[in-house]
């Protein structure tokens, strides 16, 4: 079942006129370097690649929406959690067996950890709310590494509206009133006093913020993922078939894809 409150009707929106420079899709680079990978893989690999993701699809449907997205000829358009996933592929390249490899104990490595944090740093939020968030983040990884996948999804779920909600507070798109954000802007119609309360209108405003935001996975408020329709049912305790270990995987990806893009945020 679909909750109005995070899946609304696709009213029109205010469209407020931004510079060149608000309008350049940020935090390229890791989606360059990984469909320059993606070109020059070989065959091998890329068939382990597709049958890593592929044998993950019983336990999360969207392992084959990655997997799609990843077996597209070069030059196709790549979507942008496929590619932040690409961007700790190559790791595979460290170990002696490749047989040994579990995809979804990249999420364990330093590697990973040291670029999620590295980009979490590089945010510009209010200092004492994104200390407090650090230690959440650190405490989902920990879960994510001892198997407490009930605890971690709920936490990376709200961090990805947490950390959303900060940046459009720092930019100005909405304005923290005690309990309640409001929508400076009035970009969202048919809000009485202009109170934002679901993710789906703050992903609304995100996207006037920078049109990027559109291609964040996370940030879909629609049908067209398992992974953001079944949030409202698992955070409100009526759906607790999907506390796993790939969808705590997925949820990471999205995080980490959300973080560096924001993390290049200048607001």
């Amino acid at each position: 079942m679909i909750d109005e409150d995070d899946f609304d009707f696709d009213q029109p929106v205010t469209r407020i006129k931004q510079n060149a420079a608000s309008q350049k899709q940020l935090g390229s680079q890791i989606l360059k370097d990984a469909e320059a990978y993606l070109e020059d893989i070989s065959a091998d690999e890329h068939t382990l690649l597709i049958k890593n993701l592929s044998g993950l699809v019983a336990q999360d449907a969207y392992f084959q929406v990655l997997a799609d997205q990843l077996d597209q000829p070069i030059g196709a358009k790549f979507a942008n959690d496929a590619l932040n996933l690409m961007h700790f592929w190559p790791a595979i390249h460290q170990l002696e067996d490749i047989e040994q490899f579990k995809l979804l104990d990249m999420i364990n490595s330093e590697y990973f950890q040291t670029e999620m944090l590295k980009a979490f740093d590089a945010l510009e939020i209010d200092e004492d709310i994104k200390a407090k968030r650090r230690l959440v983040l650190l405490e989902s990884l920990k879960m994510y590494k001892l198997g407490f996948y009930s605890g971690c999804i709920p936490n990376v779920y709200a961090q990805l509206e947490g950390i959303l909600t900060d940046i459009l507070i720092k930019a100005g798109f909405l304005k923290q009133n005690g309990t309640k954000f409001v929508d400076v802007y009035k970009i969202v119609p048919g809000l009485k006093g202009n109170e934002i309360k679901s993710l789906w209108h703050k992903s609304k405003i995100a996207i006037e913020l920078n049109p990027y935001f559109a291609e964040l996975a996370a940030y879909k408020m629609d049908s067209s993922s398992n992974v953001t329709m079944s949030r409202h049912n698992m955070l409100h305790g009526t759906d607790v078939d999907n506390f796993n270990q790939a969808r705590s995987f997925i949820l990471l990806i999205w995080l980490f894809s959300a973080v560096s893009f924001m993390s290049t945020l200048r607001v």
